[in-house]
């Protein structure tokens, strides 16, 4: 038995592959089949101390609880940033290792409770490339490692994750091929060339170059937030001081990027500031505005409203995305083209990846026979258009999105397990 983790920026999921390389996925809500785990924390004060909640435990608090408790996304985008160690919560310091593992140890708990024990090795999930400007590879990777531990796994291995959804895809694969297959993900775009050969009764997979971004499923949601949901909270309004006409700063927003640090301005400085700003502000309902999200602690709300809308427009011309709390009434119409205006800077810059894939293989992208495609973020219509120009002649598949990467994890484990 082989045990594949892809943990994820939004969600991981689990794979465990048998002897006979038979892959089952474990499943952590009831009625449901993705097999996804949410990666979030919840963090709930109680009378005989805090209580830890992970995935969809955490949705559940977060919902019961509301202000009264801590909520901590995409912990994953934090492990390559060395200017951040860790949070207090409730007057405990948290380390980045320690948020990472308390995913891991539930995500690992439910999955012994619904499918298999996972025992003390695993393969595990790595992006080519490490979210961030100033992402730190190897600080990244040691963090990830010590969290595992932390979680029970003293022997873990990791491989990149576009690599792993090879494994899983190399099943449908029957003839020499040259194949691209790209995971776009909540934190990262990765993308593999892989060409499969001919070896003795079957195929054997070389890879021939790898390439990643640190953008995906979360920037283009920040998009949104930028476009439609910032300006209605003060974003590019105004404040007069000393007779001069000045911006509001735009700081503020700038933490909106990212889910986990929304809930990092709740602090008394940013309500003093953000106060002072309001009593000069050319709007100042629109402050009022921002601080009851900041307040309420409404950025799990405000990313399930933006996921919705987005999901929407990879099936539809046009969505009503509806973001209703207390002094916060937004309903607006987004169509998918606003949606492409708005995320053509990144899709520009993915297609910039795409063309490192191909610089030191000395080969071309008409070349490519197949092209596979996963994670969430392979539904948005602007992506999928992009590889489909850059890969014209080439044969596309993309089945099991959210769970081709575990799956292929687990198939790896199990290759170097010597089939066990």
């Amino acid at each position: 038995m082989s045990v594949g983790i892809d943990f994820g920026t939004t969600n991981s999921v689990v794979a465990i592959a048998s002897p006979q390389g038979e892959v089952a996925v474990a499943q952590h809500e009831p009625g449901r089949s993705s097999g996804n785990f949410r990666s979030i924390l919840c963090f709930v004060k109680a009378p005989g101390g805090t209580a830890v909640k992970a995935g969809p435990e955490a949705m559940a608090a977060y919902m019961e609880y509301g202000s009264d408790c801590r909520l901590i996304q995409s912990v994953k985008s934090m492990a390559a940033n060395a200017n951040f160690t860790g949070t207090l919560i409730f007057g405990r310091r948290y380390t980045i290792e320690d948020l990472i593992a308390q995913v891991l140890k539930s995500l690992r708990a439910s999955t012994e409770r619904n499918l298999a024990p996972m025992g003390h090795a695993a393969i595990a999930g790595r992006p080519v490339r490490f979210a961030g400007q100033f992402a730190d590879e190897a600080l990244a990777l040691k963090r990830l490692g010590e969290a595992f531990g932390i979680a029970g796994f003293d022997d873990v291995e990791f491989v990149a994750e576009p690599l792993a959804a090879a494994y899983k895809f190399a099943s449908r694969i029957s003839t020499p091929q040259l194949c691209v297959i790209a995971d776009f993900g909540g934190g990262t775009s990765d993308f593999s060339l892989v060409r499969f050969r001919p070896e003795g009764d079957g195929l054997a997979m070389d890879t021939l170059g790898t390439s990643g971004v640190g953008l995906a499923g979360d920037r283009l949601d920040f998009r949104i937030i930028e476009k439609a949901i910032c300006p209605k909270l003060g974003m590019g309004s105004f404040y007069v001081s000393m007779d001069k006409r000045l911006p509001i700063p735009s700081h503020y927003y700038a933490r909106f990027q990212r889910w986990s640090d929304l809930s990092f301005l709740r602090t008394a400085e940013t309500f003093r500031e953000l106060r002072t700003l309001k009593r000069m502000a050319e709007d100042p309902g629109a402050l009022d505005r921002l601080m009851y999200i900041i307040e309420e602690e409404l950025g799990f709300d405000l990313y399930r409203a933006v996921s919705a809308t987005k999901s929407a427009l990879s099936a539809e011309h046009s969505a009503v995305l509806e973001f209703k709390h207390g002094p916060v009434q937004i309903s607006e119409t987004i169509t998918r083209e606003d949606f492409n205006r708005w995320i053509a800077e990144d899709v520009a810059a993915i297609d910039q990846e795409v063309t490192k894939l191909f610089e030191e293989s000395n080969l071309t992208a008409p070349q490519v026979d197949h092209v596979f495609l996963t994670g969430g973020t392979s539904f948005v219509p602007a992506i999928r258009e992009l590889m489909a120009s850059r890969f014209a002649g080439a044969q596309f598949s993309a089945e099991d999105e959210f769970i081709s990467v575990a799956a292929g994890l687990a198939l790896v484990g199990r290759e170097r397990n010597g089939g066990n």
